[in-house]
Formats: structure tokens, C-alpha cells, sequence
């Protein structure tokens, strides 16, 4: 299959193909192309997440459910539990730096009833990461009932499991939420945020969420729309990469 890539791609030839190869395994265990062609473009507007009433875990769960819906998972069963808080270490006396948090953003766990996802009580105050949280957690729900391992094999199942999240239609909160930098401030302590959260690279992400895009013929102007400035060069590079990728592309069409 190598050499149906360009070599001057932003991903390279390698990943490149684990991508495509990863896309062909999420087609062949969820009713293949023709299946695939009912999905849409999630977007973080009042058309797909809806204002809901309410604080702490009654919101998630109303956020929650709607992420259910658009995965086309509704009847699956699942509970959600939301984890302990933890604190973020001080660096120094009038200087904080706060990273990821000890917990993760979120978790799955098979259960005799169905699943159970868990999200770090942090991620309310920031919808594009907690939506992006609960994707990733349900594609490890779908992708868990698999008889076939992803591509690479089980060990790369979490990355694998982001580009079902994409693939599920979340790639631009993937994408929104990979990484984020901030101020802060607590009244005592000043300095800087940031965060990381999933298992690719930003690109990486994007270069999916293009396969995703130019199979359901969505134009870029539609990502562009939703996706950080920052981000927005990086996926105008690899939507034309995935362009090229025409016997790739066709592969996927057929399944």
C-alpha cells in the first residue's frame, strides 16, 4: 500500500496509512460506507447541544445524552459518574503552573449492565473539552465490541480510539481541545495553564477529521468556521494531502 501517499505529506507515509487503515476497520464494523454517509459534522451550536437547564452532574449528564445521540448511541446502556477533584501542585509561592491534572478527563469501564464513563468535574466549565471527553469515551464503548483489533493491534487502542471520535463525527472538539494555554489567576497566585487532553497531536487529528470531511463531501470552509485560528493553516496542509490520497479515498468509498 505504500507509495499511494505523498512523501511530502504533513504525516508522512507511515501514519498516514495507519490512519486510512484505521478508517477502513471502523467502516467494516459499523455497516460500512453506506452507514457511514448518514453521519454529520457535530458542531458546538444550539442546533446540536441545545441550552440545558440545570449545574454540576445534572448538566453533564443533559450534555451527555446529547453526545449519545449524535454517536448514534442512544439505547446503549452506560452510566456516567463523575471522578474526585484533585489539586494542581504549586511551583512556586507567587507563581503557579498548572498542567494536566492527576486524573484523567475521563474513563471507560465494561460493566455487566453495559459501560461506565467517568469525566473529571473540571472539564463543566469548558463544554468543548468535556464533549470531546465523553466522544472518546463512548468510541471506547463502540470500539470495545470489535472482534478485531485496530490496526497496529490492541496496544494502539487509545490513539485508535480518538480517530473513532473523529470518526463518530467530533473532530472539531477533538481538534478545539488537544491543547490549551491560559492565563491564570486566583486572587493569590498568578502565572500560567495549560493542558493537554487525548492521545494524538493536533494534526493527527485534523488529518482524520479531513478523511471524515471529503468522504461526506463537507467543504472546509465549514471547519474552518468552527476551528481555532490557530489550528486553521494545519488543516487547509492536510485536507489537500487527503485530497491527493484519490486510490486511498476510492478504497475507503467501497467498503
Amino acid at each position: 500500500m505504500f507509495g499511494l501517499f505523498s512523501k511530502g505529506s504533513l504525516l508522512g507515509e507511515e501514519l498516514t496509512q495507519w490512519q486510512f487503515d484505521c478508517f477502513s476497520w471502523l467502516l467494516r464494523h459499523t455497516g460500512g460506507f453506506e452507514a457511514f454517509r448518514q453521519r454529520q459534522l457535530i458542531k458546538l451550536t444550539p442546533k446540536f447541544f441545545p441550552q440545558k437547564d440545570g449545574r454540576g452532574h445534572a448538566l453533564a449528564e443533559g450534555i451527555f445524552s446529547q453526545v449519545k445521540q449524535h454517536a448514534d448511541m442512544s439505547d446503549w446502556p452506560c452510566a456516567l459518574q463523575v471522578q474526585e477533584d484533585d489539586p494542581n501542585p504549586l511551583v512556586a509561592p507567587a507563581l503557579l503552573i498548572q498542567g494536566n491534572s492527576s486524573s484523567p478527563a475521563g474513563t471507560f469501564r465494561a460493566t455487566d449492565e453495559g459501560a461506565l464513563i467517568t469525566y473529571h468535574p473540571k472539564n463543566l466549565a469548558d463544554p468543548m473539552s468535556l464533549i470531546a471527553t465523553f466522544a472518546h469515551e463512548l468510541a471506547h464503548y463502540r470500539t470495545a465490541r470489535f472482534e478485531e483489533a485496530p490496526p497496529g493491534g490492541w496496544e494502539v487502542w487509545e490513539p485508535a480510539t480518538d480517530l473513532a471520535a473523529v470518526f463518530l463525527g467530533f473532530g472539531l472538539f477533538l481538534a478545539n481541545s488537544r491543547f490549551n494555554f491560559s492565563q491564570h489567576s486566583d486572587g493569590q497566585t498568578m502565572g500560567w495553564r495549560s493542558r493537554q487532553q487525548g492521545y494524538l497531536s493536533e494534526p493527527e487529528v485534523l488529518h482524520m477529521h479531513a478523511i471524515f470531511s471529503i468522504l461526506l463531501t463537507i467543504q472546509p470552509a465549514e471547519t474552518l468556521e468552527h476551528l481555532k485560528p490557530a489550528l486553521r493553516g494545519i488543516y487547509k496542509r492536510v485536507h489537500k494531502d487527503v485530497l491527493k490520497a484519490t486510490v486511498a479515498l476510492d478504497g475507503l468509498r467501497a467498503i
